[in-house]
């Protein structure tokens, strides 16, 4: 009876749970809205289900430092999306392999986060299978305690005076990407636009760890597909003409001549939990 029991502890439903509470998590990232769902919690067959989201798992391996994810393949098909991300614990040199398909597909009609979606859940399926159980239940622990409580540290975000790893990323991404932009017209003030208008922030300090990931992620798949790397400058363009047309108001920012103190990162890893930089100058609104 004790292993069935075991058998028990991640259900059908739960995983279903677990899926629509990540879903929303990211469009809510990829629509500029704060993440605040941690952790999740139910009744079912009259217990407690309790659990970690994306987010919640990406906190923890940020907590727990040394895993960062190495290698991320996907495949298009005709109807859904496959991503192989593979997870390292650089610390005692232990991987795993976490697989995900996402249909292109919801609700009857094509869901433009698909892809988005399949690369933070297969992420997450590697990087979990990494977390040492005190360190889970250390984070489920915490989240669980304060849900009701004012989200402080969500609040005291815009003004950290320190770059996460995750906006490292999203720098070296763009560093390496930054001729490739320029070959297109893209311009560095460009790309800020860009950015700001996709995640509706006022400026780069205002984004969420979340969302410094899935800019990440998005640079991440840019460089490695030519087709994603078009569809992206597309977006840029739509989102710049629409901004010269005045569609989309635009509030002038200044972007420096030179940026080194952002682009000297060699991190290429949206989930890597290494240590914070120093931020010289927060007004700087570009990510190069």
């Amino acid at each position: 009876m004790a292993d069935e029991k075991k058998s028990e502890i991640i259900p059908v439903a739960e995983y279903e749970v677990l899926d629509q509470v990540d879903d929303q998590a990211i469009v809510d990232m990829m629509t500029g809205q704060a993440i605040q769902d941690y952790v999740y919690s139910f009744r079912q067959g009259g217990k407690t289900v309790e659990g970690l989201t994306l987010a919640g798992i990406n906190e923890a391996a940020n907590r727990r430092g040394g895993i960062q994810v190495e290698d991320l393949q996907y495949e298009e098909r005709d109807h859904s999306w496959i991503v192989i991300a593979k997870a390292v614990d650089t610390l005692t040199g232990s991987s795993r392999y976490g697989a995900y398909e996402q249909a292109k597909m919801m609700g009857g009609r094509s869901d433009p986060f698909a892809f988005t979606k399949a690369v933070h859940k297969a992420q997450r399926n590697a990087v979990k299978q990494l977390l040492p159980v005190p360190v889970i239940k250390e984070v489920l622990n915490f989240y669980l305690h304060r849900k009701t409580a004012p989200p402080e540290s969500q609040m005291e975000l815009p003004g950290a005076s320190k770059i996460t790893s995750a906006q490292k990323a999203a720098f070296a991404l763009a560093s390496k990407l930054e001729g490739r932009f320029e070959q297109q017209g893209i311009t560095k003030s460009d790309f800020w636009i860009y950015v700001r208008h996709r995640y509706r922030v006022e400026s780069r300090n205002d984004m969420t760890e979340l969302q410094w990931t899935q800019l990440s992620a998005e640079l991440k798949a840019a460089e490695s597909s030519p087709k994603l790397f078009e569809q992206m400058i597309t977006r840029m363009r739509q989102i710049n003409v629409a901004v010269e047309s005045s569609e989309i108001p635009n509030k002038s920012e200044p972007v420096p001549e030179s940026s080194d103190s952002t682009n000297k990162s060699d991190t290429s890893d949206v989930t890597t939990a290494s240590s914070a930089e120093e931020h010289s100058d927060e007004s700087e609104d570009t990510p190069f």
